[in-house]
């Protein structure tokens, strides 16, 4: 009986898993708070505690060990005596109440290290409530999704949706910027028009109006429903990625580039 209830208790879970997933790639869904299914504590987790916050998505563990809090990201605190950007501190303060004396729970990912060593994974509170999921409510980080680390991306992208229907935290200004404003790499969320769909060898190569194109690697299209074509040229669209600026390699193309890996990046403000 308990197998059968936990069988029901996963369904339900990737069905409305999978509705959220849908709604980010279609313009006029509205997904409310996201419910406590989207957000359930994975199995396996181990129990850990923090022993300081470097920043707002990231904390060293009382093991010794760094963790980046996959799935989402928060705004950069300033070194090297760089100005910090907006709510950055603020994402640390939270980050730092939500984990100082608990008893944390870590699932780490499937992807366990990001290329500077640290470890990628979902952290829960003593009650079992996503550390990630209540800083994006507050407002202050962006949903972001990369593969094989998508275990709870329902669950932030319906947060992030309700702080910004909420205009929370970052989301009190517009934190969207037009392509043709692009003047830097970093995360970014822009806003632009499709003007070109092209495939070159392996690579999908979605050129925006500005200095922004956008690749999509085959080994990614899997995580498409359906890949972006020549149907898609004038179509107003929202991305979110790192921007790697290709100063040095430009050979006539555009500037900068975000390298697509889940269609939660890509989110389709327009249809015609």
């Amino acid at each position: 009986m308990q197998a059968l209830v936990a069988l029901a208790k996963e369904k339900k879970a990737s069905l409305v898993g999978a509705f959220f997933l849908a709604c980010v790639l279609l313009a006029g869904c509205v997904p409310a708070e996201p419910p406590a299914a989207l957000c359930a504590m994975p199995d396996g987790v181990e129990t850990v505690s923090s022993h300081s916050v470097v920043d707002g998505d990231t904390l060293r563990l009382t093991d010794g060990r760094r963790l980046r809090l996959a799935g989402i990201n928060t705004p950069e605190i300033g070194r090297d005596g760089e100005p910090s950007e907006p709510w950055a501190q603020a994402a640390r303060r939270e980050l730092l109440a939500l984990v100082e004396g608990e008893s944390l729970q870590l699932k780490v990912g499937d992807d366990p290290r990001d290329h500077y060593g640290r470890t990628l994974g979902y952290l829960f509170d003593r009650q079992g409530r996503s550390v990630e999921a209540r800083l994006l409510q507050a407002g202050l980080g962006y949903a972001i999704v990369i593969p094989p680390n998508d275990a709870l991306a329902a669950c932030y992208l319906a947060a992030e949706h309700e702080a910004r229907q909420a205009r929370r935290g970052l989301w009190q200004s517009d934190a969207v910027a037009p392509v043709a404003e692009l003047k830097r790499g970093g995360f970014q969320l822009l806003r632009g028009r499709i003007v070109a769909v092209t495939q070159a060898r392996q690579p999908l190569w979605i050129d925006l109006d500005g200095p922004l194109t956008l690749r999509l690697d085959r080994r990614d299209l899997a995580n498409f429903a359906s890949a972006p074509d020549a149907s898609w040229v004038g179509r107003e669209v929202e991305v979110r990625g790192w921007v790697v600026d290709r100063r040095a390699q430009q050979n006539g193309f555009r500037r900068y580039m975000i390298g697509l890996r889940h269609p939660a990046q890509l989110h389709l403000l327009s249809t015609d």
